[in-house]
């Protein structure tokens, strides 16, 4: 298959992944053009999948039991069913059509791709650097792994995760060589992969500056509010009608949004994503 985006999630005993798995697949599925709405999810518990009344917006599910390993996106190289993919955080939507984007990866053979930039829900770049005290102080590129294009047969996409693997792997040699103004209790999948990035000096060609993807990233200190914030939901009402579209505060969504808070998906938001898809 020549594209196709990819989910990995696991089982876990405070938060439903699988609920956010299926909420972003439902929401690409009506969203997407046909060609550029392929899913493949994985997942350590391939059963619970077929009790969602859709299953089928998974076009793949991979099983993969791997749980020493907290975050299996590191993974993502190996097990990508699609030649061309972007790999995706589970807690995210889409509300508009992007293959338009997807097009732009393929036409120019992009190898991989990490984007540098995020915006508040007002549609501002975030500045803020109040989550990223480690890439601050121990200079480290400013890399958004939850959405990273690759290419399965590339060398450098090859490269650049076979270090990332030995990077979470082996966190404490990696923390005291590299992160020691800083030191994160877990070195996470945003920081080896700019450990990564780093240490094979490719930041330059793996996350140069592009309009686009636009991703609304919820975390609350990066608002830009003048006060402090433990969630955005505690400042701002989220609107999420049955047309499937998302009003954040005044502020319509139009692009990709990183909800963060994973209680935000609702068994109503659900129903709503499945009555829309399946009136399609």
């Amino acid at each position: 298959m020549k594209f196709g985006y990819l989910l990995v999630i696991a089982k876990n005993k405070k938060i439903d992944y699988l609920r956010l798995a299926y909420a972003l697949a439902l929401s690409i599925k009506i969203t997407q053009k046909p060609g550029y709405d392929k899913v493949a999810l994985v997942t350590d518990d391939t059963e619970s999948v077929k009790q969602l009344r859709s299953p089928w917006v998974f076009d793949r599910v991979i099983e993969w039991n791997e749980k020493q390993f907290w975050d299996g996106r590191s993974w993502m190289d190996e097990l990508t069913p699609w030649k061309n993919t972007i790999c995706l955080d589970s807690d995210m939507l889409f509300f508009r059509d992007y293959s338009h984007w997807v097009e732009y990866f393929l036409k120019s053979e992009t190898e991989l791709f990490v984007p540098s930039t995020v915006y508040t829900y007002r549609g501002n770049t975030v500045v803020d650097d109040y989550y990223r005290k480690a890439f601050v102080f121990n200079d480290l590129p400013n890399l958004y792994s939850m959405y990273t294009y690759f290419k399965s047969d590339s060398e450098l996409s090859r490269s650049f995760f076979k270090l990332n693997r030995h990077i979470v792997s082996n966190q404490d040699e990696f923390k005291n060589l590299y992160l020691q103004k800083h030191k994160p209790k877990i070195i996470g999948t945003d920081e080896s992969f700019a450990l990564s990035s780093k240490i094979l000096g490719i930041q330059d060609e793996i996350t140069y500056q592009l309009d686009f993807p636009k991703i609304v990233h919820l975390k609350p200190m990066i608002q830009r509010w003048p006060w402090p914030a433990d969630t955005v939901s505690d400042h701002v009402g989220f609107y999420f009608d049955l047309m499937g579209q998302l009003k954040i505060g005044n502020f319509q969504q139009q692009n990709i949004v990183h909800y963060n808070e994973k209680t935000f998906i609702t068994e109503e938001i659900v129903s709503i994503l499945e009555n829309i898809i399946w009136k399609k």
